[in-house]
């Protein structure tokens, strides 16, 4: 057996030790871990694989099938808060990341379409008609007929549009900053109508004399007296918006909870006026003619601190909001009466029977509640349909409409407003 002898020696001197000048023990001194039988230094001594027992995953690599490539995991569905990674990418989308990642977003914006009322106001009959019994066609009589006012007006449904942004401050949307704008579009109720002298057509005035209040009609037509026109009209507008901090306070696995702070701006217009001229039926060459005009108009904004609560909760693709809201601030209120009569007659200059004019500002204290509710469906992964409702209070202003009595001043009347709005409409977050 000398030559297997010789045969171990020179296969020990082709190992790793060898070239590096350290002298090589026999293998039989060693156990013979030479460069074939060694094993690196510090690594457990090798073991017959029946010894070492069965390995975990040893199975499943004899059954891999490796001609075939791994079948990738299905991607979170970001619809449902459940798979989400977090329940901020459900309710915001994704996180903003610095890479281009195409489902980052960043900031939304949004529009509605909006439908709503305001509350009506009062107005007093300004045109009047009536049967030629006692006075015909004035305030009282049973058979007088108002043509326009004696009732509440300007309560109707109309539209209006309502614009919302913001973007957020870090990737965890924690912290961000949104502007709304909101308008209800002008409403009006106007009357056209003409005295052809066979009819009655009256504008009621009222005077004070010692005390008492007079009622005075105003014939705009009158059977075989006057005719002439007569219009009548009153309106309203209101428009409003807020910027507000938006701050996660709670969160959990299907709902969140954000504070609002910020600053809240409304504005309502108000106007009701009258307009007519009336004819005297005088043989010629003598003629005699009345004009009159009055208008009543306000204008009530406000400025004021704004804090609120936004809660978010949702499952799959829907998606509920709350929102509450409380402004205090200040009310500024201009008013601006005008009243004008003229008489004229042949071999008179017209001459102003009444001139007046006053206007009236004013700055008090005021304060703005807001609630509403939005439901979102997600149609992607960055857009969402949205409908909703929304109802605003607003305390403390003065309306045109309700400066206006039966009586020959103004009433100086405060009362309170307040909106209601549904909502339709998409949001886009990017």
């Amino acid at each position: 057996m000398d030559w297997f002898k010789t045969l171990l020696v020179a296969c020990a001197a082709l190992g790793p030790a060898a070239g590096t000048g350290r002298a090589q023990a026999p293998p039989e001194d060693d156990r013979f871990r030479g460069g074939v039988f060694a094993a690196p230094r510090g690594d457990t001594p090798f073991l017959p694989a029946a010894a070492q027992g069965p390995l975990p995953g040893d199975e499943a690599v004899r059954r891999a099938d490796f001609t075939q490539p791994p079948t990738p995991a299905p991607p979170a569905d970001v619809f449902d808060a459940g798979d989400a990674a977090q329940n901020r990418e459900f309710v915001f989308g994704p996180e903003a990341c610095p890479s281009p990642d195409p489902r980052a977003t960043r900031v939304w914006f949004g529009a509605e379409a909006l439908l709503g009322t305001t509350r009506s106001v009062g107005v007093v009959p300004v045109v009047t008609t009536g049967p030629v019994v006692g006075v015909p066609a004035a305030v009282g009589q049973p058979a007088t007929v108002p043509l326009f006012g004696g009732r509440r007006m300007l309560g109707d449904w109309r539209g209006g549009l309502r614009a919302e942004g913001g973007v957020w401050f870090d990737r965890a949307h924690d912290a961000g900053a949104v502007a709304r704008y909101y308008s209800l579009y002008s409403t009006s109720d106007q009357f056209d109508g003409a005295g052809t002298g066979t009819n009655v057509l009256n504008v009621p005035q009222f005077v004070g004399l010692g005390g008492l209040v007079l009622q005075v009609p105003a014939y705009v037509g009158f059977p075989g007296f006057t005719t002439g026109t007569v219009s009548a009209t009153t309106q309203t507008m209101f428009a409003g918006g807020d910027l507000n901090v938006r701050l996660r306070t709670r969160q959990g696995r299907h709902w969140r909870v954000d504070a609002l702070a910020g600053y809240r701006q409304l504005y309502l217009r108000d106007e009701l006026g009258y307009a007519f001229t009336a004819a005297g039926a005088v043989p010629p060459p003598f003629s005699l003619t009345a004009s009159a005009a009055q208008s009543v108009r306000t204008r009530n904004e406000f400025y004021g601190g704004n804090v609120g609560l936004l809660a978010t909760a949702g499952g799959k693709r829907w998606l509920v909001e709350g929102l509450a809201a409380y402004s205090l601030g200040v009310n500024t209120s201009a008013l601006d009466f005008d009243r004008n009569v003229v008489f004229a007659a042949t071999g008179i200059p017209a001459t102003p029977v009444v001139n007046t004019t006053t206007r009236d500002p004013m700055t008090y204290l005021g304060s703005v509640a807001e609630g509403g509710v939005r439901v979102g469906y997600r149609v992607t992964e960055h857009a969402r349909l949205t409908v909703g409702y929304t109802a605003l209070y607003w305390n403390n202003v003065r309306r045109a409409q309700d400066q206006v009595a039966l009586s020959p001043g103004l009433t100086g009347e405060m009362t309170h407003f307040f909106a209601h709005m549904l909502s339709c409409g998409a949001e886009f977050r990017y």
